[in-house]
């Protein structure tokens, strides 16, 4: 795959990736704004700008407009917050790549922020966030980000924020933020699919007259918390539970080992706890991994829901798994985690949001240009003894954190 990388003279970077055979191309814009980044009296911020994108622009000034126009051209549009970037996507065919560059660029640039649908929105936010609050399943993980590094003096750890962070945002504090994060020398478009380079003159012609006067990103320290357990009191028929440890970011070369000890732990159906707790025990119908990488650091974690009275069997089964898996991981068991991988990732190179996405994360993130290819070079050459070393390094006792739900 040929990939075109270029700058902008205000500083945006383009990204054009052709793939031949594929019919869809997804045009795609990343930003570094983030949870990790908002101070108190900004959690929620980025994930409320995310959610008025849609809302209404200077050339479609509502909602019901944009859906309209997407609908009407067969596209498939999203957006999404993390802790260390915002993008935003229309997925599309390539006759519709000129509009589809413009639909981004006028959304991201252009919206209007209409007082009204700010105070609409406002509250499906904090629907949203009693969503989570009120199913353990989905807001979990949030939580368990939360208990990690919610000491830290910045950075909004449940992305979405609290309600009580959601009530005071009006049209002018959204505006304000705005002003103070976007800005072009941050800011990655990626057009990946069925697009030849030729393309890269929308990019110019729609996001070359965007500029902004912004200040750098805070800096972030992140505080891991010293506390070891967390019990939230509430009324419910499972008992959910996270189990996390602090890891490594992903500056880290060793990041490479740590998503095939994580596969091999709780990755898939064939992993360790899912084998032990689920098929073997019959303790649990899910298990999820929640692990994270951000720049300073990470961690690695897994959630679960369980009856009542067995919540502390299977937090011991993990708990010694932990404290084991580094003296007794096998050849067979990383050859299989590096199968497994490889074959997913080169089914999802299929869908051009993933292609779009792993690209505009590379640059906007780590600043270069890294392809599949060579990233499962360097799966494929990690050796047994380097998971035992980070397996022993990360999972020890007095590490482990405990978060969950109980009456």
């Amino acid at each position: 795959m040929k990939t075109k990388i270029f700058k902008l003279n205000n500083g945006i970077t383009g990204v054009i990736a052709p793939v031949p055979g594929l019919k869809s191309v997804t045009v795609e814009a990343f930003l570094k704004i983030g949870a990790k980044y908002e101070s108190k009296g900004e959690f929620g911020m980025s994930h409320f700008l995310e959610h008025m994108a849609f809302k209404g622009t200077k050339k479609r000034p509502t909602a019901s407009v944009i859906n309209k126009e997407i609908d009407s051209k067969g596209a498939s549009y999203n957006a999404g917050t993390g802790q260390e970037m915002t993008s935003y996507y229309i997925t599309t065919v390539k006759e519709n790549i000129p509009w589809a560059v413009e639909m981004v660029a006028d959304m991201l640039i252009n919206s209007i922020f209409d007082e009204k649908e700010v105070l609409k929105e406002r509250g499906v936010i904090m629907e949203e966030i009693r969503m989570y609050q009120d199913n353990p399943m989905m807001g979990l993980s949030g939580e368990a980000t939360k208990f990690m590094y919610g000491n830290s003096p910045i950075g909004c750890w449940n992305i979405a924020g609290e309600v009580e962070d959601i009530k005071p945002i009006n049209r002018q504090k959204i505006i304000d933020f705005r002003k103070k994060f976007i800005n072009p020398k941050e800011l990655v478009v990626v057009i990946a699919g069925n697009v030849d380079f030729s393309a890269s003159s929308e990019i110019e012609k729609y996001f070359g007259d965007l500029s902004n006067k912004t200040k750098t990103l805070p800096k972030v320290k992140i505080v891991i918390n010293e506390d070891r357990e967390k019990i939230i009191k509430k009324k419910m028929e499972q008992g959910h539970f996270a189990m996390m440890v602090p890891g490594i970011s992903w500056k880290d070369d060793r990041k490479y080992a740590f998503k095939l000890l994580d596969i091999i732990l709780n990755g898939n159906t064939s992993s360790r706890l899912y084998q032990k707790i689920r098929e073997d025990k019959a303790l649990a119908y899910y298990l999820f991994s929640i692990s994270e990488n951000f720049e300073e650091t990470g961690f690695w974690g897994i959630q679960s829901g369980v009856k009542l009275s067995k919540l502390d069997e299977a937090m011991e089964i993990v708990r010694h798994e932990l404290k084991t898996i580094g003296n007794n991981l096998k050849e067979k068991e990383l050859e299989r985690a590096k199968s497994y991988l490889v074959g997913k990732l080169e089914l999802a190179m299929d869908k051009t949001e993933f292609l779009s996405n792993y690209l505009g994360e590379k640059i906007l993130l780590e600043r270069k240009m890294e392809t599949i290819e060579s990233e499962l070079k360097r799966y494929k050459k990690v050796e047994l003894k380097e998971l035992k070393t980070l397996a022993n390094e990360i999972f020890r006792e007095n590490e482990i954190r405990s978060l969950f739900y109980r009456k």
